[in-house]
């Protein structure tokens, strides 16, 4: 799996680009409980998934979500924002999932965690592609159809950037 960012692990994420995402070290014990849970719903029922290998195997990248999921070079980081609509992102191979989306709960972060990892394998953030990845890793319900690249919220309606 992904390797966690946590004080111990001395892993020093990208810096945050202007108004950007920060990639933070989980200092949070129950933000790290929430991933846990995520990432245990990824090992036991995702992983190795047919369809979901397939699905990334698709991506620009060519790599199974099992071949991304074991790569030792992926980390996951966190990012503090609680910003509405404010997810996670990606940077080489550097994932940040929000305070936003831990707060949501485990099944959120593990759609959040599988988006972000098809960023990691391609995935452009200008099209649908990442997002689709969960109608195949068996998270149909937690695809939202209006996320490409970044969502932005408005008071009164909803628009992409």
């Amino acid at each position: 799996m992904p390797r966690i960012n946590t004080p111990k692990s001395n892993h020093k994420g990208p810096a945050p680009l202007p108004g950007g995402h920060q990639y933070l070290p989980y200092t949070d014990w129950s933000y790290l409980h929430t991933l846990k849970r995520a990432i245990h719903i990824i090992d036991t029922r995702i992983r190795d998934n047919a369809g979901c290998n397939a699905s990334f195997k698709a991506l620009p990248g060519g790599r199974t979500f099992a071949q991304i999921w074991t790569d030792k070079s992926v980390w996951i980081n966190f990012d503090p924002s609680k910003q509405d609509g404010d997810y996670g992102a990606t940077r080489g191979s550097d994932t940040t999932i929000t305070a936003f989306s831990l707060m949501r709960g485990h099944w959120t972060v593990a759609a959040t965690l599988i988006h972000e990892l098809a960023h990691v394998n391609g995935a452009p953030g200008n099209t649908h592609q990442a997002e689709a990845t969960l109608k195949s890793c068996l998270l149909p319900g937690l695809e939202d159809p209006t996320i490409i690249g970044k969502l932005l919220l408005s008071p009164n309606t909803r628009r992409l950037a």
